[in-house]
């Protein structure tokens, strides 16, 4: 499914966002700033945007999806940017324990086949006092943003994305799988049961995404 969105993934979400995802993922790389000073882990990078949105180099973009870590790449290349790409799995990150000092995703965690065992993962890989922030759409607290959410979602991003994407499946499949997803307390709940204590959560857009982070705890 992401390798046939993977060509005219940037477009479109500058279109169906209205170029909001830009500014959403600033207020996730800043989030990211709660942890210790060291490397970034961007899992689930998708085309790169959050990982080259850091200041500094020697960060790594992590992605199962070949065809977009072809497109992050050659983004990386043409800003004069060092970063590490990596084809991996969430399930399963090709990565030491505590190799990092954070650990971003924004828009991938939703798609996470097993979630509290994606979020083990991420945990693992922390070191101590990292953070993991991520940025996620949810169903929008107000009944008003919420009913306009479900709208836009039907009749603007499914019929958009399947004219213009190459997979129009997975932009019907956006709308289903945030109503599914496990939002606000529910989502501190399950970071919990991972060790995974939030200690900042901020809606942006009117409750249409929300940036969490939460602190690795440590095992006593």
């Amino acid at each position: 499914m992401f390798a046939g969105v993977a060509r005219r993934y940037d477009l479109l979400n500058r279109l169906l966002s209205l170029r909001r995802d830009v500014a959403w993922r600033r207020v996730l790389v800043a989030a990211a700033a709660a942890a210790p000073p060291g490397r970034v882990l961007d899992c689930a990078t998708g085309t790169g945007d959050v990982v080259l949105a850091m200041a500094g180099d020697g960060h790594v973009g992590a992605d199962f999806c070949l065809d977009m870590l072809a497109l992050a790449r050659r983004k990386s290349i043409s800003r004069g940017r060092r970063v590490a790409w990596v084809a991996a799995d969430a399930l399963a990150l090709p990565f030491r324990d505590g190799a990092f000092a954070a650990v971003t995703v924004a828009f991938g965690i939703r798609n996470f086949a097993d979630l509290p065992r994606g979020l083990a993962e991420l945990r693992r890989v922390l070191g101590p006092g990292g953070v993991v922030a991520i940025l996620e759409f949810q169903r929008p607290p107000h009944p008003a943003v919420r009913l306009f959410s479900r709208l836009w979602g039907r009749l603007v991003v499914t019929p958009l994305g399947r004219a213009l994407s190459d997979d129009g499946a997975a932009y019907a499949y956006l709308p289903a799988s945030v109503e599914d997803f496990p939002d606000g307390r529910r989502l501190a709940a399950v970071l919990a049961e991972q060790g995974l204590e939030v200690i900042q959560s901020r809606q942006v857009s009117w409750g249409i995404a929300a940036v969490t982070v939460a602190r690795r705890r440590e095992v006593v």
